[in-house]
């Protein structure tokens, strides 16, 4: 739902691929290859630590051999990256020691490994990966017995979790303090750094205790910093994440009460593997918030009494609707002859939640108006869930109180819907709603002439859209809808946070300059690599004075050469999203003529401390194209206090989203209901 924003180039954490060693999850093999929940006598297993460039990685390797002492079979996992083994191929100890097998990869044999090593103990073996001609280091040790563990603490010490704020989209890391065996020990103790939301994990930290009593974590393989102040209780790491010449703020709390799934066994545990959505990163591993659940089916509560009357009923009352899920599928699969089907060639499934008002006994029967809910940028479920927070379930639940069907659904290529997300624009989620609009058109129950589109963020460039490709859809109901082109939105957003953060305007003039000029890069026609870098290599010299002086400001030690190499680098990686279908239509669309021919009731409404979709300059874009549309009765309104979820807010900051107990104002709810009303679409 956030707009994305290219101050990922500064801060976005760039990692090389990983050891592929698991990537056949999934495949042929898996259902050999789940955990071993009890290990016999006869099997011994096998601890070291592999270092990439990057990164430190866990690898287990499970021998069995037979009541002889005979090998007979072998796996390996790493459990930092999956928690599902790979059997080894051509597995051999010989009698001197030597030890070798192969790690094949069924997904890209060029990705095979082999590894070759010497036991010079019972207990001891060092060797070397091979793989794509490049050699890694794995010495191992025989181990008794492994620590049960979990994906969130993968058998550390110690775990610390928290989510950094990119504008964009939000990152969630964790901290892994590593100092008993078989792992490390006190003396000789391993810290990693994971980005949990990037899937990068084992990135090496060392750590400093400062003169002042602030903690630095230098993660020096990426060129990032965390400097932090541990509170009082000593359950708090307060500071700001470092990468390149800008910082931004991180809070990070120490897991204390871990309940995901266990995913590594014990020598004597019986218990099986979990495989399922528990096991991806995700903000779920944040240590929640205690709040008192109201209903268990309900969205994040709320106090009712702060509450719109028909919401406030919801939260108090068993619920007034039904919730069935759904599925919508269009396009066609078949490939033309002799070629295999391009993306837009194959077809989408859509799945989500149908939430149909329930009739109050002994009135007469009756069909009831809906909305089809799209979401903001960025693969997004079918609730819109930022952190705790799901605010399309709550705007569901509300409108069916009020007696407003809804259909939502997680976007293309997310949760349980078909289709790659990475590779469709707007137009591709505008024809995904429009599917789902003409399927709400079969549901018996629904009034077929008044089904209508709420979208929110990219959703309100979405939902136009599709009024105008549908003459037929009813109504539109937008929440901070844009009114200018992506390149005009991250501009904005970009300088109002900065303000709020407090960058002043000679330093945030000049982080805009070289902005500007990344975006008109990469809105530019890329001729080959070597024009893009000393293109991005130029932009950066232009503006090196004030990005000297910006990083000087936030670290007076910098490594000034380092920090050019690597905001460089970073630079670059990042293009690799801005060549991306999504982005580039993004920055170039300019969604102001579709309001100069859609006919439909329209209410469109801003939260007035929104700092990603400017309220004043996205209204006054829209209402100069209003003026062009005599045909069209919109109602555009800025709601004084809230942000871009519309949760009463203080500054309008995405770091505040996920503090406010909130999901959704009243007053944006009780705004929906009364032009509701007016439309006629409810009795008052």
């Amino acid at each position: 739902m956030l707009m994305k924003c290219l101050r990922i180039s500064f801060v976005a954490v760039c990692l090389g691929t990983l050891l592929p060693l698991a990537s056949a999850i999934a495949l042929s093999q898996a259902q050999e290859l789940a955990v071993q929940a009890a290990v016999p006598s006869q099997n011994e297993s096998w601890f070291g630590w592999i270092g990439t460039p990057k990164q430190q990685l866990r690898t287990i390797v499970r021998v069995h051999r037979n009541t002889e002492g005979t090998l007979t079979a072998g796996w390996i996992v790493s459990p930092d990256q999956t928690p599902v083994e790979l059997a080894l191929s051509n597995f051999q100890i010989d009698s001197s020691g030597e030890w070798q097998f192969t790690v094949e990869n069924p997904a890209d044999t060029k990705r095979t490994a082999k590894y070759f090593g010497k036991q010079s103990s019972d207990d001891s073996v060092v060797g070397d990966f091979e793989q794509v001609g490049e050699k890694l280091s794995l010495n191992m040790r025989k181990v008794d017995s492994l620590p049960l563990e979990t994906h969130s603490n993968l058998g550390a010490d110690l775990v610390w979790l928290g989510t950094l704020d990119l504008v964009v989209r939000k990152i969630d890391f964790r901290i892994r303090v590593y100092s008993k065996p078989p792992f490390a020990t006190v003396k000789e103790p391993r810290m990693l750094f994971d980005s949990l939301t990037q899937n990068a994990v084992g990135i090496p930290a060392q750590v400093t205790v400062n003169e002042n009593g602030s903690t630095t974590f230098d993660m020096k393989s990426i060129g990032a910093k965390f400097v932090a102040t541990l509170n009082e209780a000593g359950n708090q790491l307060d500071g700001r994440f470092i990468q390149g010449p800008l910082s931004l703020p991180l809070e990070m709390k120490l897991l204390t009460d871990d309940k995901s799934t266990a995913i590594v066994a014990t020598k004597d545990s019986t218990s099986s593997v979990k495989r399922d959505k528990e096991m991806l990163p995700s903000t779920e591993y944040r240590e929640p918030r205690k709040r008192k659940v109201v209903d268990e089916g309900s969205p994040r509560p709320q106090e009712p009494d702060s509450l719109a009357p028909p919401q406030k009923a919801a939260m108090v009352s068993s619920p007034s609707f039904d919730e069935t899920p759904f599925e919508v599928s269009y396009g066609s699969s078949k490939p033309r002859k002799g070629k295999e089907p391009t993306i837009a060639e194959q077809g989408i499934k859509l799945a989500g939640t149908f939430t149909l008002p329930k009739l109050v006994e002994g009135s007469k029967t009756r069909k009831f108006p809906a909305v089809i809910m799209v979401s903001g940028s960025g693969p997004q479920d079918r609730n819109e869930t930022i952190g705790t927070h799901k605010p399309f379930q709550a705007i569901a639940h509300y409108l069916a109180e009020i007696g407003i069907a809804s259909l939502r659904y997680d976007d293309r290529g997310v949760g349980e819907s078909s289709g790659d997300f990475l590779y469709a624009t707007s137009e591709d989620f505008a024809k995904d709603a429009t599917a789902v609009w003409n399927y709400a058109k079969t549901i018996p129950g629904l009034d077929t002439s008044r089904i209508g589109i709420l979208g929110h963020s990219e959703g309100g460039i979405v939902g136009p859209m599709a009024a105008v490709w549908e003459p037929g859809i009813a109504f539109l109901i937008l929440i901070a809808p844009p009114g200018m082109t992506g390149s005009e939105i991250l501009k904005t957003q970009i300088d109002r946070i900065s303000e709020l953060q407090g960058m002043n305007e000679t330093d945030r003039k000049s982080t805009m300059a070289l902005q500007s000029k990344l975006q008109d890069i990469a809105m530019g026609y890329f001729a080959d690599e070597s024009t893009m870098r000393r293109d991005i290599q130029n932009a950066i010299k232009m503006n090196w004075d004030s990005l000297k002086s910006l990083a000087k400001s936030q670290d007076p030690n910098a490594d000034l050469d380092q920090i050019r190499t690597d905001l460089t680098s970073q630079i670059e990686e990042q293009f690799n999203q801005l060549r991306m279908p999504w982005f580039q239509f993004f920055l170039r669309y300019d969604p102001t003529p579709n309001w100069m021919m859609i006919r439909c009731p329209t209410l469109a409404i801003w939260g007035g401390n929104d700092v990603q979709v400017l309220p004043e300059l996205n209204l006054a874009k829209i209402k100069k194209a209003i003026e062009r549309n005599q045909g069209l009765d919109a109602q555009l309104t800025i709601l004084p206090g809230l942000n871009h979820l519309m949760q009463t807010s203080k500054s309008g900051l995405p770091s505040e989203y996920n503090t406010i107990e909130e999901t959704i104002s009243p007053t944006a709810l009780t705004t929906i209901r009364i032009w509701a009303e007016e439309q006629r679409l409810i009795e008052p």
